[in-house]
């Protein structure tokens, strides 16, 4: 007997249902990235035992994905943070993606990381008021600024 919704690792059996959501997500919200190149970074990430993926099936059919990175730092220790969040547009407002955020604040915690943080855009911000959220799950604001290099590849 299945269950209606079940959180399950990203690997193996549902791999390929985690690429199509994470390519779906990012295309809906304007990323440029390749599907190829979405995939080989799933891979990557699934290989390593400091980072996490999985897809919530409702029915057995994948509606949702999550994906957890973390790092190692001198002031917090072991830090999580989650990566990509996407829910299919028909199943939201119903719970799914908070499930989603507790797998993975549980996966990180039975790794030892200290907190869980989260890097808002600020065109998700603009389209789905993503930090209203995020502060209904406990997560605020951190007073800091994130900035990257982007790599010359």
């Amino acid at each position: 007997m299945s269950r209606v919704a079940e959180i399950t690792s990203a690997s193996d059996r549902h791999y390929r249902a985690a690429i199509d959501l994470l390519v779906r997500f990012f295309a809906e919200e304007g990323f440029k990235t390749p599907c190829e190149q979405i995939a080989q970074n799933l891979r990557n990430m699934l290989a390593d035992e400091g980072c996490w993926a999985a897809v919530l099936l409702e029915h057995e059919q994948p509606v949702g994905v999550v994906t957890v990175s973390t790092m190692l730092y001198v002031e917090h220790g072991r830090l999580a943070e989650i990566g990509d969040l996407y829910v299919v547009p028909v199943r939201r407002g119903r719970g799914l993606a908070r499930r989603l955020v507790d797998a993975a604040i549980d996966w990180s915690r039975r790794r030892g990381c200290s907190g869980v943080f989260i890097t808002l855009t600020l065109e998700g911000e603009a389209r789905h008021r993503l930090s209203d959220f995020y502060k209904r799950l406990a997560f605020a604001p951190t007073q800091r600024t994130t900035m990257m290099l982007a790599s010359a590849r």
